[in-house]
């Protein structure tokens, strides 16, 4: 069974729309990771440090790649309201 099929069966059997919301939660905290391993990369000396931010951003982006893929295969989309809502969020 390959991955594409896991995935549509689970979702077959899950109708419930909270599996949905914990996927677009799961893909915001990805990109917050993301942006934390930038920031740490462009604030740190240490060579050990900085070996740790890569690594940190690497993982985060295919975390991120990953759940993107799933989200893509299942035809989850976000609108204007969300990106609007989740920006005045951070803006707050």
């Amino acid at each position: 069974m390959d991955k594409k099929n896991i995935v549509e069966h689970l979702m077959e059997k899950t109708n419930n729309p909270n599996v949905y919301v914990k996927l677009i939660e799961d893909m915001e905290i990805a990109k917050m990771e993301i942006n934390v391993a930038r920031s740490m990369f462009n604030n740190v000396n240490d060579e050990k440090l900085i070996e740790v931010a890569i690594y940190s951003e690497n993982v985060a982006r295919k975390r991120y790649d990953y759940l993107l893929g799933i989200a893509r295969e299942v035809g989850i989309t976000v609108g204007y309201d969300y990106i609007v809502e989740k920006s005045v969020q951070i803006a707050e």
